[in-house]
């Protein structure tokens, strides 16, 4: 799996207790809501981030900047800047992962696994977002709201999601995984309702590229 995908992939497993309680599910239910609400303002949003990862011990081991772009439904591409450099497209039920110092891509058909990845916060989707996780809201600071996603299918390399909104603009994702490290993601300059077309996501790639396309 390529190095930058894995970490946009890193969000499935179980780590919440099953609780019966209707005040829990209530609060489940209004955080989702929220949640969506928030999601729901944008029809499009572009930005730049930086990603950096913290170790177990505190260490910042990794940082990384890039660019972003979603539209709804189902169109997103994620670039990461040198020296992890890499282009990922999602464009017309296919994925597109081009690496710049292979001079190599990997094409193949959208599954469900993308399902659970930041391309399905950017959609919005209520429905799409309660199959996949529990949410539930937790305080921030003054004019922030805070997010906590908890994968409900087994087998993930990751135990929570935190989602952050400064107003109503996305702020941050961060990703915490089983052996302690923190992966953060913060947004910056972002636009929303820019008037990204679809074409604005198909795979431009260099001549020459040697493309590999995958079979499912």
């Amino acid at each position: 799996m390529p190095r930058i995908f894995r970490t946009i992939l890193l969000f499935s497993a179980v780590c919440i207790s099953v609780l019966s309680s209707t005040d829990v599910f209530s609060d489940e239910r209004l955080a989702l809501d929220k949640l969506v609400d928030l999601l729901s303002s944008s029809r499009d949003i572009q930005g730049d981030f930086v990603q950096f990862m913290v170790d177990s011990k505190g260490t910042r081991v990794q940082e990384t900047k890039g660019s972003f772009k979603a539209k709804k439904p189902d169109y997103f591409y994620w670039e990461t800047k040198a020296p992890l450099a890499q282009q990922i497209f999602v464009y017309d039920g296919e994925i597109t992962v081009y690496d710049p110092d292979l001079e190599q891509a990997s094409v193949q058909v959208l599954g469900d696994d993308f399902s659970a990845t930041p391309a399905l916060l950017f959609n919005g989707d209520a429905q799409g977002i309660a199959r996949e996780f529990i949410v539930e809201e937790r305080a921030g600071s003054e004019g922030e709201a805070q997010f906590l996603l908890f994968p409900i299918e087994d087998g993930s390399l990751f135990e929570v999601l935190r989602v952050r909104f400064k107003g109503s603009e996305l702020s941050d994702l961060r990703i915490s995984d089983s052996l302690g490290q923190d992966t953060t993601i913060s947004f910056i300059q972002t636009y929303v309702n820019s008037g990204l077309k679809p074409s604005d996501f198909q795979p431009v790639l260099p001549e020459g590229t040697d493309v590999i396309r995958q079979s499912d």
